[in-house]
């Protein structure tokens, strides 16, 4: 039954990920990272699917091998102009709202320093 609700989740997770590719906010790197996680504890077929596709397949390289600074400060300025936009064009002046989406912002920043850093390569025995 597990199993089978983490196929279930996963897939949802992805088809908000591919949502997150055509819309603008929504974020498709977290969920192909939670898609690939349900997968892989669920199915492993599924799993190397997942790895093996094109487009899913590069957001799992990229969070194995990581980025470097130019692009961690390139990901990370383009976050804040969209966190920027919406706190500030989007919600009055004084809303709580406003401050929520600067709060993610700043979360968001140091989930991208901390998972998104470059890993040195793992030595095989």
């Amino acid at each position: 039954m597990k199993k089978y609700i983490f196929i279930t989740l996963g897939t949802i997770s992805l088809i908000l990920g591919l949502l997150g590719l055509f819309t603008p906010g929504l974020p498709t790197t977290p969920f192909i990272l939670l898609t690939g996680a349900l997968y892989a504890k669920s199915s492993p077929q599924l799993y190397k699917r997942l790895e093996q596709n094109k487009l899913t397949g590069r957001y799992l390289k990229r969070m194995e091998i990581g980025l470097s600074w130019k692009a961690r400060l390139f990901s990370i300025a383009l976050m804040w102009c969209m966190v920027c936009i919406t706190a500030f064009l989007v919600f009055d002046a004084g809303s709580k709202m406003r401050y929520i989406m600067l709060g993610l912002g700043a979360i968001g920043t140091v989930a991208q320093l901390i998972a998104l850093r470059k890993r040195k390569p793992k030595m095989k025995l």
